[in-house]
């Protein structure tokens, strides 16, 4: 059997290689068809070492340690953490969109609320490198660069789809009457969860940890809520 090529990075590929040697790419390619698309996308989502249900499940138990691991080089053991945000975003925006989860009276809709809904996608999308930076100025002690900080960031920011799933959606489709008091609890939890990630990812004292957190929190929520005014402003009340 003859040598051959990786069609990925071309690398040579020896007749009993399974994978290649420069990317890791299995050495048997196929033409593509369904069954195979069908496989990937399982595998990606229900695979019990590396998919998505996997890392959900390390979220749970240990944010903080997940994205050390990560960032450490335990890249195989973990979906990729920005794959995770793309996907689950996407879910978040679905569920705001279909229950009219940021309106508290569904049947007065404001143009705000349906501006943000509209793209509550890249808001989400947009909290993520703007609470990296404030962590990487407030922890900057840790040793940690911008980009592992983003990393952490995308973690928990896929990883927010549980709270919004789980806590959030149904508290206001059967509390819609007490929005704002359920809203403040879902803020709370969520942010009690992060200063947690936070406390594993970065140590040092907890109470100096719940501080930058709960600094973190609202700056974070400033800027986007000053960007979300800017917007307003300039498209639609102009």
């Amino acid at each position: 059997m003859s040598q051959s090529n990786c069609p990925n990075c071309g690398t040579p590929l020896h007749p009993e290689y399974k994978y290649c040697a420069g990317c890791g790419q299995s050495a048997q390619i196929h033409r593509l068809d369904l069954h195979h698309i069908l496989h990937d996308m399982m595998h990606a989502v229900l695979h019990a070492d590396t998919g998505i249900f996997h890392l959900t499940k390390a979220m749970l138990l240990g944010p903080g340690t997940v994205a050390k691991e990560y960032i450490s080089g335990m890249r195989k053991k973990y979906f990729n953490p920005f794959n995770y945000l793309v996907i689950t975003v996407a879910i978040s925006a679905f569920l705001t969109a279909y229950f009219h989860l940021m309106e508290a009276d569904v049947q007065a809709q404001n143009p705000v609320s349906a501006m943000v809904t509209r793209h509550i996608n890249l808001i989400f999308f947009i909290g993520v490198p703007i609470s990296a930076f404030f962590t990487w100025l407030l922890f900057r002690r840790s040793g940690y660069n911008y980009a592992e900080n983003l990393t952490l960031h995308a973690f928990l920011g896929g990883f927010r789809i549980v709270f919004f799933m789980l806590i959030y959606t149904p508290l206001i489709v059967f509390f819609r009457e007490h929005y704002y008091t359920m809203l403040m609890i879902y803020m709370g939890a969520w942010a009690a969860f992060t200063t947690w990630a936070y406390y594993q990812f970065y140590e040092g004292r907890l109470w100096v940890v719940i501080l930058k957190s709960i600094l973190t929190l609202f700056l974070t929520q400033l800027i986007i809520s000053l960007l979300i005014l800017a917007v307003i402003k300039l498209f639609i009340f102009r």
